[in-house]
Formats: C-alpha cells, sequence, structure tokens
C-alpha cells in the first residue's frame, strides 16, 4: 500500500479548507513571530516549575548565535530547535499544495540562518554547540539531538517537496552522515539510541524520499540498539563524570525512556507517550519496508494494550503529568490527565501506519476519533493560543487552587516554554489531505469523508460533501476499471452505497467495495445519530457517567452554557429526545446539540454532607458543544463525562 502525494489532494471540504486557511493566514505567521521574539505574548511553562523555561522563545535567536550573526547565549529547552524545524515542515507543507512567494521567502531566510549555524562537520544542535560542546552525544539519555535532526530531516524533505529547494535538506543530510560517523555496532561508534524518539522515523521518510539504503539500515540500528544494554544510559552517565565532562549523575529511568529492553520484546505502552509512540511508528514503518516479524508483533501488542485500555475517549494519549506518561490499564482520571497534543498527533500516525500494513478499520476509526476531537482541541479557533494538556474534566477554582492540577490549563496559553505542541498542530492539519486516500495495487481507499479532489495516475476522483454538516458524500470516478473501498466510521449507522456504473462487490459493518468502470458516480448516504457512550466498569473515573457523541464528535458541556453544570443528570431514555442544531457564532459553524436532562434541585442546607438524603430533581435542558471548541469562550469549567441519573 502506498499514499498519494500530498500535491494530489485538494481539500474543498468547508470544515477542514477554514482549519487550513487559518494555518495558512494565521497560525504560521503567527509562530514566525513569536519563534524570532517579535511579539509580545504571554509564553508559560507547561506546568507549574519555576525552574522550567518561560517568557520568551529565543529559538531563531539561538540559531543567530551559533551561527556567529547575534551575541548572547543559549535561552530556552535543550531540545528548541526542533520547534524552528517543524515550523519550516509546515510551510513546506502548505507549499505542496499552494502558492506563498511571502512565506516561502521568509522561509528561506531562517533556512540561511540554520545553515551557517551548522558546523563544518554537519553537527547542528544549538543547545551544545553554544553550551556543552564537550557533551555532544554524552548525555543521549536526556539530550534530544537525535530527536531534533529527526524534525530537522522532516522539515528539510517537506521543503523540498514544496519547493524544490534542497538547501534545508542538504543540511539534514549533513547532520545524518555525522550522525552515522558516530553511532553504529563498529568499532568506537556510539551503541546507543536518543532518549527521546523520532529520528528513527525520520530516517525511514529519508530513505522513501531518497532511496539510499543507507538510512533504513541506520533506522534499523537505532530501533535495534534501545534497551540492548539497559546499563547504556547509566554508563554514559559514569564516563563523563570521571572524565570530569559533567557533575550531572541523575537516575535513569528506563521505562521512562523505553529502553528496558528492545522494542522488539516490549508489548505495553509504557512511560514518556510521546516517545512511546514515535518509536512505534518508526517500528512500523520498518516492518512496511523490510518486514520484521517480531518488529511487527510487538506494534500490534503495544496498539492493543492502548485502545483497549489506556486511550481517551477523544483518542487522547497520556493519563499523569508524572513523566508525561502511560500508567496501568484502565487508570483514565479525567481532571488530572495529560494526554499531550503531541502524543495526540503520535498516535495518529502510529495508526496511519499500522493501517497501511494491514487495512484494519479499527486503526481508521481511531484516525477519526484523533483528528475531530483530541487533536484540533490543541489550538483556539484564532489559532494563536494553544493547549499542551487536553484534559476532559475542568473545574476552573480546583486548576487554581490544587497543585496537582499545575498543569491543566484553563485557557490556552499565547505559547510554550516546551513549545513542541503549536507546531506540531500545525503540521498535521496541513497535512490533512494525506490521510484521506491510500493506493494498493488497483485498489483505492478512501479513508476519510472530507470534500476533495485526488488527481492520480490515470485517474481521478473526487468526493462532494458538506459532512461533517451533512449525511451524504458523492463521488465521482474518471478512470480505468478500479476498486474504491468505502470505510464504514464506527459512528454512521444505515450506511449505504449506490453506484451507476459499477456494483458492490462486497460489504459488511466496516467497509464497502464497489467495483468502478469508467466513469462512475458513487452515492453514500448515512445517518449520525446521537450516542451516550458508557466506559469499561474497570474505569473508576467514568463510573454511572456517560459521555455523548454524534458523527466524529465527542461532546462536552461548558458552565457559560449550562449554570450550575456539576447538577445536571443525564437519562438515557431521554436521549431520543436530544436534538442538534447547526450554529454559526462566535465559535464558527459547528454542530450544538440541546440534551434533555435532569437537574438536581438546591440542596436542603449549608451542610457538606447530609444523611440518607434524597435529591429533588426538575426537568431541565443541557446545551452541548463538540469537545474541540471548548476554551475559547473564557474561563469556564468544562466536562465530558456526566452522571447518570440513578
Amino acid at each position: 500500500m502506498r499514499e498519494v502525494l500530498l500535491k494530489q489532494v485538494t481539500v474543498e471540504s468547508e470544515f477542514w479548507k477554514s482549519y487550513l486557511n487559518l494555518i495558512k493566514e494565521e497560525t504560521i505567521p503567527y509562530q514566525l513571530s513569536v519563534l524570532k521574539d517579535e511579539i509580545d505574548v504571554d509564553v508559560q511553562a507547561e506546568r507549574k516549575d519555576e525552574e522550567l523555561p518561560s517568557g520568551k522563545s529565543h529559538a531563531i535567536e539561538n540559531f543567530k548565535i551559533a551561527a556567529g550573526i547575534s551575541q548572547g547565549e543559549h535561552f530556552g529547552w535543550f531540545f528548541q530547535d526542533s520547534d524552528v524545524y517543524k515550523w519550516l515542515e509546515s510551510v513546506g507543507l502548505l507549499l505542496q499544495t499552494t502558492e506563498d512567494p511571502q512565506l516561502e521567502a521568509h522561509a528561506d531566510d531562517v533556512i540561511a540562518i540554520i545553515e551557517k549555524a551548522q558546523e563544518k562537520d554537519g553537527y547542528l544542535n544549538t543547545y551544545f554547540q553554544l553550551k556543552f560542546p564537550q557533551l555532544k552525544y554524552r548525555q543521549l539519555y536526556f539530550s534530544h539531538e537525535l530527536y531534533c535532526a529527526g524534525h530537522l530531516i522532516e522539515a528539510g524533505i517537506a521543503y523540498d517537496k514544496g519547493t524544490g529547494k534542497s538547501q534545508l535538506l542538504d543540511i539534514a543530510k549533513r547532520f545524518v552522515k555525522h550522525i552515522e560517523d558516530h553511532f553504529g555496532y563498529e568499532n568506537r561508534k556510539i551503541q546507543g539510541a536518543d532518549g527521546h524518539q523520532e529520528i528513527e522515523l525520520a530516517l525511514v521518510k529519508l530513505y522513501d524520499y531518497t532511496g539510499d539504503d543507507t538510512y533504513l539500515k541506520l533506522a534499523q540500528f537505532f530501533v535495534n540498539v534501545r534497551g540492548e544494554d539497559p546499563k547504556f544510559y547509566q554508563k554514559e552517565i559514569e564516563s563523563n563524570l570521571k572524565l570530569g565532562l559533567s557533575a550531572d549523575n541523575p537516575r535513569v529511568d528506563l521505562t521512562y525512556l523505553q529502553a528496558f529492553t528492545q522494542p522488539k520484546y516490549q508489548t505495553k505502552a509504557v512511560g514518556h507517550a510521546v516517545r512511546m509512540l514515535y518509536m512505534a511508528t518508526g517500528m512500523a514503518k520498518i516492518v512496511n519496508r523490510e518486514f520484521d516479524d517480531e518488529l511487527y508483533q510487538a506494534c500490534l501488542a503495544i496498539w492493543d494494550d492502548i485502545i483497549k485500555c489506556k486511550m481517551y475517549i477523544t483518542g487522547g494519549v497520556g493519563s499523569t503529568v508524572f513523566g508525561e506518561s502511560f500508567t496501568g490499564p484502565y487508570d483514565l482520571p479525567n481532571d488530572t490527565m495529560y494526554c499531550e497534543t503531541c502524543a495526540a498527533i503520535a498516535l495518529l500516525n502510529f495508526a496511519y501506519e499500522l493501517f497501511q500494513l494491514s487495512p484494519k478499520v479499527e486503526y481508521l476509526d481511531v484516525i477519526d476519533r484523533l483528528i475531530y476531537n483530541g487533536i484540533l482541541s490543541g489550538a483556539s479557533l484564532n489559532g494563536k493560543q494553544f493547549f499542551y494538556v487536553n484534559p476532559l474534566e475542568v473545574d476552573v477554582d480546583s486548576c487554581h487552587h490544587n497543585p496537582g492540577k499545575g498543569h491543566v490549563k484553563t485557557q490556552r496559553p499565547d505559547w510554550l516554554g516546551c513549545a513542541c505542541c503549536p507546531p506540531n498542530f500545525a503540521r498535521t492539519v496541513a497535512s490533512i489531505g494525506r490521510y484521506v486516500y491510500l493506493e494498493d495495487d488497483g485498489k483505492l481507499f478512501v479513508n476519510l469523508f472530507i470534500a476533495s479532489r485526488l488527481l492520480g495516475e490515470g485517474y481521478i476522483i473526487e468526493q462532494k460533501t458538506g459532512f461533517p454538516f451533512e449525511n451524504s458524500v458523492d463521488i465521482n470516478y474518471q478512470g480505468p476499471e478500479k476498486i474504491i473501498i468505502i470505510h464504514v466510521p464506527y459512528w454512521a449507522k444505515g450506511l449505504e452505497v449506490t453506484c451507476d456504473k459499477g456494483e458492490v462487490i462486497k460489504k459488511n459493518t466496516q467497509q464497502i467495495d464497489v467495483l468502478v468502470r469508467g466513469n462512475s458516480c458513487l452515492r453514500i448516504r448515512f445517518e449520525q445519530p446521537i450516542y451516550s457512550v458508557s466506559c469499561h466498569p474497570e474505569v473508576r473515573s467514568n463510573i454511572g457517567k456517560v459521555a455523548i457523541q454524534r458523527g466524529p464528535f465527542i461532546f462536552c458541556s461548558q458552565a457559560l452554557q449550562n449554570p450550575d453544570m456539576k447538577k445536571y443528570r443525564v437519562d438515557r431514555q431521554k436521549l431520543p429526545q436530544a436534538t442538534c442544531e447547526i450554529q454559526n457564532d462566535n465559535l464558527g459553524k459547528y454542530i450544538q446539540l440541546h440534551l434533555p436532562c435532569q437537574k438536581i434541585k438546591g440542596w436542603p442546607n449549608e451542610a457538606l454532607y447530609l444523611f440518607d438524603s434524597e435529591n429533588q430533581f426538575v426537568s431541565s435542558d443541557m446545551t452541548l458543544i463538540p469537545y474541540y471548541l471548548w476554551g475559547n469562550q473564557g474561563e469556564t469549567d468544562m466536562q465530558v463525562w456526566f452522571s447518570e441519573v440513578m
């Protein structure tokens, strides 16, 4: 199975086109201004910790200092170079589908600075160049040098595709050559991996783009060597101490780093969620290019562990602020969880890679869940504020006073000291077209209902639809005989497909295969009912609670629309009376639900607890909005899971 090129896909969806325009016109220029420290913004630490960087980005200035253009000291996280690389990748992705000479010129200026900052031997990391040159590749347990290199590779590929300019890609290749010279199983080379995975998946992308199997072999090395010697990082630390290169003697958490054993032997999603999923994506990419059954079985086991007991209803993952990590099975708290935007994006890419290995609809269902919920919630409607953490329940007063919720923001900050999520959000939305279609030996997979046009090799396919606001999709196909495979979304009811010049050759609850001949029109009709969603009884946080979903959207309640929100109780029996309407107001165009429910009528007295009390209820109505929209109307309580009438 192979991906179509992003430049072959034109997104026409009203919903997604508005986001693509937002990224291009607002988010990308805004992010450049922040990265260059040109505007005064509220840059917050991602959680309450006075030692964490905040106040400014300084990311491009770090490159200028390393290039000798400016004077000063490095500021910010040691992996901050990656913020610039992801911004450049976003630009490159946009330029693959649209021209923008001014934006391209801004990117060229940034690339020129990066090129001057790169050392003659190819090494490039402003933190170690400016602060600790003696420790290059000697603090891999935390350094993120190869993580940054991975994002540089991805940026170089995207920009070369978008502009035909290879300058950034050449910078990346020089850095990769430096890495290749220092890492490997040969004598005197480093036999270890970066503490934060990313280069593994990026090297496979570089192999795909260049055809040079050196990059695939290097990717395989970094996957295989992780955890091969669980004492590697400790030996690294002890060597630095012995040589007097560093006084750092930290405790290394091998679970956090997924370095307790080799990836091919791992069966659970553990440790830092983003690292885990970047690694898993790299593993799946390697399997897809050069099959390795042990690695594939590990991917499947990790996937099952996440989907069956560690994923939130929005597709978010990462249950705790401590280590930004996965925890145990069914441990899914709604108000203290982490659900980093980057983790949702990483799960999206893991799912997409697994689907290309084996086209199971469960992968597409998770993609659907992620793109409409757990990822879109990461940015404000103006494209200029961003969540790092995406909670499913917010009590504003508790967030302000409970130090255990110091990571839970009640409003999206302008920027973050750890700014991995803002440019990650931008590059993901900019590439939404790549997820819509896939090709495989005379078959064409229509993965998502997104109005779009694909100009394939010898054929054209066009989706015409007002989805998610409408319940129909018309697909026009021009070309030779082909099997079109329609994904039946998990939330759809009564989906039917008809074709004027073809026939349905396979149909089940998960997909419909249509053989088309010549110019054909497929008509897809379905319903988007309002569902109450229950949770596994082992998830303590959701005992006696339900969530509400319509179509791909998970819905939430805000106190702004529902004063005394905590007093509402949902009655499943009245769910058929719920109504939906399309709104178009300060939240843009969206679907709003009105849910009949019960509301506690007052409280008998001021007592905190009452014996044998029977609550009095009155009929009421609760207004719900899609989860991704919450927090755009000021500070307000919010919840996704609702107590039921008992």
